[in-house]
């Protein structure tokens, strides 16, 4: 089955201008919005373009709107006519990522082309993520041209550097913050996968996730001093072994996985469609038979992350030039993702208590796993609702987001802080494009996803239903 086969309701807005829309997107691709991590490097006269841009394109919501550049960060904020109700915060990213060093000539077209070919918009972004910040403009732009006014003011977000440090998003979180903005919902790019339910016992069924937190990360980085010396007389071992010994022991000694709130609402979404013993008996009771699922889940390749702080040693450095000389210092690095049980300092306090003393620990960057959005919020339900009026026989569901995203950024001021990206793409596609070479969105799924924005925030702006307190 084809994603595309999903699609429903595609004549909803039958006067938007897909195909200036289309155009908008081809021209954003083209500003090489790259961030680097050393700043001095990211050329931000591009994104000074990518704003002038941006102000020429969409003339309603820069007659309506108030526009912030905090950095090179961009916040628009669209006044509601009711004080009583909670704003509602749409974001993106405006940067990229690098094209790979080697990889050019594989691009069918240019990472930076814009092209139209083929069905879709090819470049750099076009998946990740300048198809939603233009979404998110032509949205909001339609509205506003046809006369419609907003109850709920609309905050449209777009940080500058998501892809390096997401000092952006930070930014203007604190900015809202010191305001006193307190938001109804955050939405972002995220989870989105459409995945066959078979591993939840229910084959034939298809889900697709709606992101609701993110796991924690860290560099974990292990230190060993050595001397060197001839590798015949290894008395008291060699600074690689210690090392290789102290990763190991990590890898065999993971913390007790996590039965998240997420997946146990997943399954009792579930329930009525799992019909594979024992998950059909053990999802109508999830607490009582949670060391069951548990067990289930790690077992799988797809969900063995949904429920366990994962390891993944990535780098070593410091090894011997000639193999009977023994190394001097050693080190290694294992990237880490946390549930929200495991904080980065309980796995430090447990790791050192483990590994040979003669190994330093220490984090290179580290940061918790974010709160748990509540599924039962307006602005949840409301997406939700959107979601399933677009795409026919999806069950949407609360789930942990793979990746990190600028959205944390907002769970300090909002309660509702949800990742998903509404392009819903073939995963082929996906998995080629998204930080790889040819780079693409089909046209049919850009639009779409144009259509899931602009009826969110009718349906939550326009004419919103009741706020929930």
């Amino acid at each position: 089955m084809k994603n595309a086969d999903l699609f429903i309701n595609e004549t909803d807005f039958g006067d938007l201008d897909l195909s200036s829309a289309v155009g908008h997107l081809r021209q954003a691709l083209r500003f090489e919005t790259i961030s680097h991590t050393d700043k001095a490097l990211t050329d931000l006269s591009r994104f000074d373009a990518l704003h002038a841009f941006l102000r020429e394109s969409y003339p309603h919501i820069l007659a309506r709107g108030t526009w912030e550049y905090i950095g090179h960060s961009l916040l628009i904020t669209l006044p509601g006519d009711d004080p009583a109700l909670r704003p509602a915060l749409l974001m993106a990213h405006q940067d990229v990522v690098p094209v790979v060093p080697g990889t050019l000539s594989d691009w069918k077209h240019g990472p930076f082309s814009g092209d139209l070919a083929d069905g879709y918009i090819w470049g750099r972004g076009a998946m990740d993520i300048k198809q939603m910040l233009i979404a998110i403009m032509e949205s909001a732009e339609y509205l506003l041209k046809r006369g419609e006014r907003f109850k709920r003011p609309v905050l449209l977000a777009f940080g500058d550097d998501e892809e390096t440090a997401s000092q952006g998003a930070r930014r203007i979180a604190q900015t809202l913050m010191d305001r006193g903005v307190t938001l109804e919902y955050v939405l972002d790019e995220g989870a989105g996968d459409v995945t066959d339910a078979a591993d939840y016992g229910a084959p034939g069924t298809y889900i697709c996730p709606i992101g609701i937190y993110e796991k924690g990360y860290g560099d974990l980085e292990l230190s060993v001093a050595g001397t060197g010396g001839h590798s015949s007389t290894p008395f008291f071992g060699t600074s690689l072994g210690i090392l290789a010994g102290a990763v190991a022991d990590i890898l065999r000694h993971p913390p007790e996985p996590f039965l998240s709130d997420a997946v146990k609402a997943t399954l009792g979404l579930l329930k009525d469609r799992i019909v594979t013993p024992p998950m059909d008996r053990w999802a109508l009771e999830t607490d009582r038979y949670a060391q069951d699922i548990l067990a289930h889940f790690k077992a799988r390749q797809s969900l063995f992350h949904q429920v366990q702080t994962t390891f993944a040693p990535t780098m070593i450095t410091g090894g011997s030039s000639a193999a009977n000389v023994m190394p001097g210092d050693m080190r290694a690095v294992i990237n880490i993702r946390m549930t929200p049980k495991d904080t980065p300092e309980s796995l430090l306090k447990r790791y050192r208590e483990i590994v040979d003393p003669r190994v330093s620990l220490r984090w290179l960057q580290q940061i918790g796993a974010s709160v748990p959005s509540d599924i039962e919020s307006y602005g949840y339900r409301r997406l939700k609702e959107t979601l399933e009026h677009y795409f026919d026989r999806l069950v949407f569901v609360p789930a942990q987001n793979k990746g990190a995203t600028d959205a944390r950024s907002y769970e300090c001021i909002c309660r509702a802080v949800m990742r998903f990206g509404p392009f819903l793409e073939e995963e082929d596609v996906s998995r080629e494009g998204i930080h790889g070479v040819n780079e693409r969105i089909s046209v049919r799924a850009f639009a779409q996803g144009i259509r899931v924005l602009t009826r969110l925030i009718m349906n939550t702006a326009i004419d919103p239903l009741e706020q929930i307190k």
